[in-house]
């Protein structure tokens, strides 16, 4: 779970034991004679079940929403706006059902079933994983609308029976978030996402990988080394950071360095830093989509994709394996304020230097291949983890490559695999240019 989603968390989980000692202040309130705690109890009684179950997935939605505003403030503006009208709404729908006004199912149906339906399509089109917060926060949501709509066909009578409402309605919330989860994971566009590499046709494999344990080719998990190193950068991915955790690499990736777990030395860590600084400064202007073009790079992966991968032939050419100076590729993201820049990619050329590419920084500076990428006319169109390349393509082994990210992702401005919603979310927290990129 994001730390930035934890206020969400504790503000669910307080939410429960809130509401009970708020019942509990205006029951004895109200036994005392006081109007206002008496009238509010009159309200609540005749208030039926199904909206008793929508006043509280409406009071937390609101709460939660209200809880993730601050963190999310300064990195992600645009959400935080959305997390304040969201919170607004609940509260309007909180008002309304609780007075009893006329059409409270709709406005209740409006909220659940609307913003539960919104973070299905952030699932979907890969703007968001599913974590513990939107999970839990959902399928409240989610429950409390099934509620809504089943008492429409089914009046509730007895506690029993609205409970067995309550633990119906959560089973099938929960398995609608986890399917949705899973088929966001397994969809064609995540897949292509999520193996963002480039490469041209007639490459060989790479005689110097090797493959390790399940789950990770080349690495064994997280670095064996203990001692934590972080090192700040000019990129806005932050500090280049050791030990550095592989255990989150997609299949179909191996490591170019076979169990590289040595500690980087002083030298290295400056090494790899000046690696990121001087390719943040060569990169900047290639912010710009246009200048990118003209400067001479071409998509190598499908255009129009979250993620477009975009190759200067001439650079590749040149045969340099690692110049800051002469970036190969560059990495862009689509987003709703046009394609920003998430990272430059080194890809090393095809000859004998291929096989062991320099590590400046040690094992800082780790380079990886794909193994699983289907070509055609020296693009990638997909992968093969469904048995085989589709008509027209074929897999090929890619020649060793590195990104030094431009864009807030996991792992810092080096991590060899960052998940793709992490390249979308990084890249949608980056203000839009002026004039705005089209897409890549």
């Amino acid at each position: 779970m994001p730390l930035e989603h934890l206020p969400g968390l504790v503000a669910l989980v307080a939410l429960p034991i809130v509401v009970w000692i708020a019942i509990c202040v205006v029951g004895a309130l109200g036994r005392r004679g006081v109007a206002w705690a008496e009238d509010v109890e009159r309200r609540f009684e005749r208030v039926s079940f199904s909206a008793r179950v929508a006043l509280f997935g409406s009071l937390a939605g609101a709460v939660v929403h209200a809880a993730l505003v601050p963190t999310h403030w300064t990195p992600a503006h645009v959400a935080a706006l959305l997390f304040i009208a969201d919170s607004v709404g609940f509260a309007i729908a909180f008002a309304w059902i609780f007075t009893a006004r006329r059409y409270w199912h709709s406005v209740a149906l409006a909220m659940l079933g609307g913003t539960t339906a919104g973070y299905a399509w952030y699932l979907l089109t890969g703007r968001e994983t599913l974590d513990l917060v939107g999970l839990l926060t959902t399928t409240v949501e989610l429950a409390a609308a099934l509620v809504v709509v089943s008492s429409a066909f089914s009046a509730v009578g007895s506690r029993r029976s609205g409970e067995r409402w309550i633990a119906a309605a959560v089973s099938v919330a929960l398995f609608s978030l986890l399917g949705t989860s899973a088929i966001a994971s397994a969809s064609p566009a995540s897949s292509t996402a999520t193996s963002t590499a480039s490469s041209q046709p007639n490459q060989a494999p790479n005689p110097g990988t090797g493959t390790s344990s399940p789950g990770m080719a080349g690495m064994p998990g997280p670095s064996a080394s203990s001692r934590p190193i972080s090192r700040p950068t000019t990129s806005p991915a932050g500090s280049v950071t050791w030990p550095v955790d592989m255990t989150t690499m997609a299949a179909g990736m191996e490591m170019a360095t076979v169990n590289c777990t040595a500690e980087p030395t002083v030298a290295q860590q400056k090494a790899a830093v000046n690696l990121v600084d001087q390719t943040v400064a060569t990169a900047a202007p290639y912010k710009s989509l246009a200048a990118a073009k003209a400067a001479g790079y071409v998509p190598v992966t499908r255009p129009g994709q979250k993620i477009v991968h975009y190759i200067n032939p001439s650079i590749y050419r040149q045969g340099s394996v690692l110049d800051p100076n002469n970036i190969p590729v560059l990495v862009y993201v689509n987003t709703s304020h046009g394609a920003v820049l998430s990272a430059a990619m080194y890809l090393t050329p095809q000859s004998s230097a291929a096989a062991r590419p320099p590590q400046p920084g040690g094992c800082l500076t780790q380079w990886h291949i794909h193994t699983d990428l289907c070509f055609s006319t020296g693009r990638v169109v997909g992968n093969n983890t469904a048995g085989a390349c589709s008509a027209g393509s074929f897999n090929q082994t890619t020649q060793p490559m590195m990104h030094v990210w431009l864009t807030s992702v996991a792992g810092g401005p080096l991590a060899p695999d960052p998940p793709a919603v992490d390249q979308v979310v990084g890249a949608n927290q980056l203000s839009a240019l002026n004039p705005p990129n089209g897409t890549a």
